[in-house]
């Protein structure tokens, strides 16, 4: 067995690998243990998982909705300190709700900013919850993700496994995630289509819970593949074939700006009730649907 993205054997993976990070909430969508070899997990985790779930576009989304890391703990919510942009968190413990700082070195600057607050002694404190995640780190992300939903659909054909490895159409892709050194910018899309807390029917019971992510492959006309991911109602699209995501901006244009993951599958948004209304197949399981090609995950 040979990784996915540095194609040396792997036979010695520790651990599993799993297609969307763990830490966003993903427990059922996993490569088997040697599909990535250890020193590429420990990579990307390090260097493009970690980034992004520290920054405060994930951080903040994940702590209010309450999404744990892989040890099972709950981020704390990332604010700011209006007037001398000082960083705080804010978590609830056994004790109650914890304000601290982010960093303890600007305990003085904040002891400054309460002594000249006004006479009761409040300050506001701000809360961003704008998505605005670092370029690099979420382009490489996506193509990690991408890479990895392919190999997730060729998983029962071995012979198709090898050839994706070996396919040099693949090795750009392949070397951005890896190493991140072959162009200076690989842009996504990113736009908002419906609201956070929206819900879907959860497949095994039928009750309205969160929905999370939806994931699915798409081919434009000009035969790019791109991968499209929804996380929390937050659209994200990459091209794997290179840094551009022109073919992408006419496919929005050519189906009135349609997202691929909902109205083009059956599915459609009610603005009153803030559900995803669909065709059953989308809400039949959580396992990946070849037939489909969707990936969907919900929260209780």
């Amino acid at each position: 067995m040979r990784c996915l993205f540095c194609k040396l054997p792997s036979d010695a993976a520790t651990s599993v690998e799993h297609v969307i990070p763990q830490s966003l909430g993903n427990s059922q969508v996993i490569l088997p243990r040697g599909m990535i070899c250890d020193p590429c997990n420990n990579y990307i985790a390090r260097k493009i998982e970690q980034p992004l779930l520290a920054h405060e576009s994930f951080r903040n989304l994940r702590a209010w909705y309450r999404i744990p890391n892989k040890r099972g703990r709950h981020p704390s919510l990332y604010g700011v300190i209006p007037g001398i942009d000082v960083g705080v968190n804010f978590r609830i413990s056994q004790d109650g709700p914890e304000l601290q700082l982010e960093r303890i070195g600007d305990a003085e600057a904040v002891q400054a900013h309460l002594r000249g607050a006004r006479e009761d002694g409040l300050t506001a404190v701000v809360f961003p919850r704008e998505m605005r995640p670092p370029e690099r780190e979420m382009s490489r992300l996506l193509g990690k993700i991408a890479l990895e939903v392919f190999a997730l659909r060729l998983l029962a054909v071995p012979a198709e496994i090898e050839r994706l490895i070996d396919d040099p159409h693949w090795d750009r892709i392949r070397r951005w995630v890896r190493v991140g050194d072959n162009t200076d910018h690989w842009p996504f899309h990113m736009r908002k289509i419906y609201p956070e807390e929206t819900l879907m029917a959860h497949p095994a019971s039928g009750d309205w819970v969160q929905a999370g992510y939806i994931i699915d492959l798409l081919l434009t006309r000009r035969r790019e593949h791109y991968i499209v991911w929804i996380f929390y109602g937050y659209e994200f699209a990459l091209n794997l074939g290179g840094p551009s995501i022109k073919g992408y901006e006419e496919w929005l244009e050519e189906h009135s700006g349609l997202s691929p993951l909902i109205e083009r599958l059956g599915l459609r948004f009610d603005a009153d009730l803030i559900r995803l209304i669909g065709q059953p197949s989308l809400q039949a399981g959580i396992e990946f649907d070849l037939a489909q090609g969707v990936e969907g995950m919900w929260h209780e």
